[in-house]
Formats: C-alpha cells, structure tokens, sequence
C-alpha cells in the first residue's frame, strides 16, 4: 500500500494459511457533501522457495520472465464501492462494507488451498503477459527498421489545376 493511504489503515488480520489482510478506507469527496466510499483489502502471501518450485514452464526465457515479475509475494485486491454517499453517512457505510468484506469473504481467503489457487492465477496470467511481450520482442527483432526520413507524399498535394 502506498506510503500516504496507510494511515488510512482500518485493520490487518493474518490468517492460518499465512495471508495477511489488510483494510483501508480508500474514500474520496466527490462534490460538496458527496464521498465515494471506497474498502480496498489487499490479501498478501509472501512466497516461499517451496511454492516457486512448483511452477512448471518448459520454456526457460519465459520461466525467467515470469518468476522475474512475480516477485516475493503474491498480492490480492478487493475493493467495495459505493457513490455519491452522504458525508454524514460516511464512516458507517465504511462499517457496513468492513463488516460484509469479512463475513462473506473471510472465509475464502481463509482456505488452506486458497494461496496455491492465487498462485497458480497469478502465474496463468503473468505466462500471458509474458508470452505476448516475449513474441512482441521477437516480432520487433525479425522485422527490418523502417526508412530514417519521411517519404515524399508532395504528389499528393498538388493541384490538377495549372
């Protein structure tokens, strides 16, 4: 979280399977009275060399690249919104979503399989992402670079009329 929302921290929760939770009220005024109330909880799982061995990827330069942007852990975001709230009721609307975040979801993100299925989503969708640059980047090297300067299109300017 950056370093000027966490004060805006409204709590941090570590659970059994090794994720840290952590709340915070992301609000912002909208127009006169008005906010947009916003909870944002951001799920955390630091990786461990156990869990990095179990990605598989036959191609090496794309197993580098993944694990290159994968980083030391995995990080999760959930955020619940609501418009044009009154500012009076604010700091209760904000209650109401820490409470319905924790009651509905809790009991997800509590799973023991829960960090091995993030995992295995965020590897899917960084093997995407790297994949398409990966084949961009080789796309780029095949073709040959273009001319240096404009080309000429004065003819297509010119005038019939003379």
């Amino acid at each position: 979280m950056p370093e000027d929302q966490e004060h805006n921290l409204q709590e941090r929760l570590t659970l059994a399977n090794g994720l840290e939770l952590a709340f915070y009220d992301t609000s912002r005024p909208l127009a006169g009275d008005r906010w947009l109330v916003e909870l944002q909880c951001e799920v955390v799982y630091p990786l461990e060399e156990e869990m990095l061995a179990r990605f598989s990827e036959p191609d090496p330069e794309l197993r580098v690249a993944v694990l290159a942007r994968l980083g030391s852990t995995l990080n999760f975001t959930v955020k619940r919104t609501r418009h044009f709230v009154d500012e009076q009721l604010k700091e209760e609307l904000l209650a109401e979503l820490l409470a319905g975040v924790k009651k509905h979801m809790l009991a997800y993100f509590a799973k023991p399989g829960f960090p091995a299925r993030l995992f295995a989503d965020t590897c899917g969708k960084l093997r995407d992402e790297c994949r398409c640059e990966i084949s961009r980047q080789r796309a780029d090297a095949a073709t040959p670079a273009e001319d240096e300067g404009p080309s000429d299109f004065s003819a297509l300017f010119k005038s019939d009329r003379a």
